[in-house]
C-alpha cells in the first residue's frame, strides 16, 4: 500500500467515511454461471485475438474512470487509423501466423487464436484489403469503416456539427453569461464551445488572453471578427484534433467501456456506502522507472505472475517500486474447490485447447478490490493495449480523467445531444485474500442485485436501456483537481455490452516467459500497426 493511499485511509476514517459495514460482504456463491473472465491454465505470454482499430496519436484518446466502476476510453479517430484498419488487421493476422507456422511459439490452455483465424477468414479481411488500390480513396474509407463498425458493434460513432453553429451559439452564450472570475468558471465556458468533445483542465497564458478577446469580441457584437478568432482558439484548446473542413466537424469516434476495480475502501455518500476512486483528478500515462520488471517505459510488464504477461499503464508514481496504474485483475482464482464461483465453471470446457476444463479464471472485480491501482479484466487490458499506440514513447501523456467518487460519467456517446450515464454490462464484485484469491463478494452477480448494491436508491431500475436517475452531479476537472460538476435529473443509464475477452496464450520456444527476451518479445508482438516497422529480431523471425 502507498503511503499517498495510507493518508486518504486516515484522512476518510477521520471523515466517518471508512469501509462498508461487514453486513455488506457475503461469502455466499455467484448463483449466475455466465462465464465472465479469462479461462486458462497457468501465467503463460498471450496475444490479443480482436479486432479493434489503433491510434497512433496520444492527444486524441483519453481515458475516464467514474461512478459505476466503468473506464471509458474514447478516441478521435484520424485518417490514417481509417486508411490503415484493414491492412493493420492483416499484417497483425500474418504476424501470428508466421511466428506460429515458423514453431517460434507454441499455443496453451485455449483456441483463441482459431476462432481468431477463423474470423478473419469468414471476414474477407484479405480479399478487402487488397481492393485498396482498386477503389477510390472516398470508397476505400468508406469499406474501412464498414468493417470496424461491423467488428466491433456499438462502439464507432460518426460525429457531425457545423462549427459556424457551435461558434455562433457559443458567441450569444459568451456575451449573456457573468465574466468569468476563476479558472473553473473559464473552463465551463471554453468546454461549452463543443460540449462533450472539449475536455479542458487548464489554459495557457496565451490561451487565456485569446478567450478574454474572445469575450470582450462577443460583447460587442462582431461576429465577423469573433468566427475567426473562436476557431483558431478551437483548434488550439483541442490540441489540433478535431478537423474542420468548409466549415464543417466530420469524424469518427471509437468509443469502448470497461468494468473497473478501484481502491478496496468505500465512501460515504447520502448515507450509503459507495466505491471510493483514489487518485482523483488528471493523471498522464508515464514510463514505470521502478519495478520487477523491465523498466524505463509506459507499456511495462511486471515479473509478478498474476499480473497476467500484460503491459500496464503507469500513471503515479507511489514510492520505492510501486506505482498506481491500469492492470490486469491482479490475481486469478483456481476453479476446483472454490467457495464464490458457480459450480458450472469447474466444468466449463469453451475453447479449450485439451478438451478438458480449465485450472483457472482470471476476472476483475467492479468493485473495491485494488491495493491503489485500477485494475480491468485480463481481455480487456489487451484490448486496451490494442488500441494505443505502437511505442512506449507515444503512449506517454495519454490524459486520465479520474472523478471524485459519486459523481458519474455523464456523456453523449453518439454526438447527438442524447446525454447520458455511462455503465457496462458486467455483474461481478469481490474482495480477495492477500494470498490474492476471491473471499467475499459485494453483491449476487445479477443485474438487479448487482445494480441494487452498486447504485442503490440513485437509481431507478428496468431492463437494459430503461434505468434512470432523478439527481446525479457529473464529474468535471479544474487544474488536475477532480469536482462535482453539474447535476442531472431525469438521466438514462447507457450499459455497453460485456466486451467478450479474446486472448491466445503461447510460450516462446526455448526463452523463458519472463526473462528480458521473453517480455521484448511479448510486447513487440502488440505493436502491430500503420507508421511502425515490427523488430523482427526481436520476434526470432530473423
Amino acid at each position: 500500500m502507498t503511503r499517498r493511499i495510507l493518508l486518504l485511509v486516515a484522512l476518510t476514517v477521520t471523515l466517518g467515511l471508512g469501509s462498508a459495514p461487514a453486513g455488506a460482504l457475503s461469502e455466499e456463491r455467484w448463483t449466475d454461471a455466465t462465464p465472465y473472465g479469462v479461462f486458462f491454465n497457468d501465467y503463460d505470454p498471450n496475444f490479443y485475438t480482436g479486432f479493434v482499430p489503433r491510434v497512433q496519436d496520444r492527444r486524441r484518446i483519453k481515458v475516464h474512470l467514474a461512478r459505476g466502476n466503468q473506464l471509458r476510453i474514447r478516441m478521435v479517430l484520424p485518417d490514417e487509423t481509417l486508411d490503415h484498419y484493414l491492412l493493420d488487421q492483416v499484417a497483425k493476422h500474418d504476424l501470428y501466423q508466421e511466428v506460429i507456422d515458423k514453431e517460434v511459439i507454441t499455443l496453451t490452455s485455449n483456441t483463441a487464436w482459431e476462432d481468431y483465424h477463423a474470423r478473419f477468414e469468414a471476414e474477407g479481411l484479405r480479399e478487402k484489403a487488397s481492393r485498396k488500390g482498386s477503389l477510390s480513396p472516398e470508397k476505400w474509407r468508406a469499406l474501412n469503416v464498414e468493417v470496424i463498425d461491423k467488428l466491433n458493434p456499438e462502439r464507432l460513432y460518426r460525429i457531425r456539427k457545423d462549427f459556424r453553429t457551435l461558434a455562433s451559439d457559443w458567441q450569444k452564450l459568451l456575451s449573456t453569461s457573468a465574466p468569468p472570475e476563476d479558472l473553473e468558471a473559464k473552463l465551463d465556458l471554453v468546454n461549452a464551445l463543443f460540449p462533450r468533445r472539449i475536455f479542458a483542465y487548464k489554459l495557457s497564458e496565451e490561451q487565456e488572453a485569446a478567450f478574454a478577446e474572445l469575450i470582450s469580441l462577443a460583447g460587442a457584437g462582431d461576429s465577423a471578427a469573433f468566427a475567426g478568432k473562436a476557431e483558431a482558439f478551437f483548434h488550439d484548446v483541442t490540441e489540433g484534433i478535431y478537423e474542420i473542413r468548409d466549415g464543417k466537424i466530420d469524424y469518427y469516434e471509437y468509443t469502448a467501456i470497461y468494468p473497473a476495480g478501484t481502491y478496496d475502501t468505500t465512501t460515504r455518500y447520502k448515507d450509503r456506502q459507495i466505491p471510493a476512486i483514489t487518485t482523483q483528478g488528471i493523471w498522464l500515462f508515464q514510463p514505470r522507472l521502478y519495478g520487477t520488471g523491465m523498466v524505463g517505459m509506459v507499456d511495462y510488464i511486471s515479473a509478478a505472475g498474476y499480473y497476467g504477461l500484460i503491459p500496464m499503464f503507469p500513471y503515479e508514481y507511489a514510492g520505492g517500486s510501486s506505482y498506481n496504474s491500469i492492470h490486469n485483475t491482479g490475481i486469478s482464482n483456481w476453479i476446483a474447490g472454490h467457495k464464490l464461483l458457480p459450480k458450472e465453471w469447474k466444468s466449463y470446457t469453451e475453447g479449450s485447447r485439451t478438451g478438458k476444463a480449465y485450472n483457472r479464471v482470471a476476472l476483475t472485480s467492479r468493485g473495491p478490490v485494488s491495493h491503489g491501482c485500477t485494475r480491468l479484466n485480463s481481455g480487456h487490458l489487451a484490448e486496451l493495449r490494442e488500441l494505443l499506440p505502437s511505442t512506449s514513447a507515444d503512449m506517454e501523456g495519454v490524459v486520465n480523467y479520474r472523478n471524485v467518487s459519486y459523481c458519474y460519467d455523464v456523456f453523449d456517446r453518439r454526438g447527438d445531444g442524447n446525454v447520458e450515464i455511462m455503465g457496462v454490462q458486467y455483474y461481478i464484485a469481490f474482495r480477495h485474500t492477500n494470498q490474492r484469491v476471491a473471499k467475499q463478494i459485494w453483491a449476487q452477480n445479477n443485474r438487479k442485485d448487482f445494480y441494487d448494491w452498486l447504485y442503490g436508491d440513485e437509481m431507478n431500475y428496468g431492463p437494459v436501456g430503461q434505468v434512470t436517475f432523478d439527481d446525479v452531479c457529473e464529474g468535471k476537472f479544474v487544474g488536475k483537481k477532480a469536482v462535482e460538476g453539474r447535476r442531472w435529473k431525469g438521466l438514462k443509464l447507457y450499459e455497453a455490452p460485456y466486451q467478450p475477452e479474446t486472448l491466445q496464450f503461447y510460450k516462446i520456444k526455448g526463452v523463458k516467459s519472463l526473462s528480458h527476451q521473453g517480455m521484448d518479445f511479448n510486447r513487440e508482438l502488440r505493436r502491430v500497426g500503420y507508421g511502425y516497422s515490427v523488430d523482427r529480431a526481436t520476434l526470432l523471425l530473423d
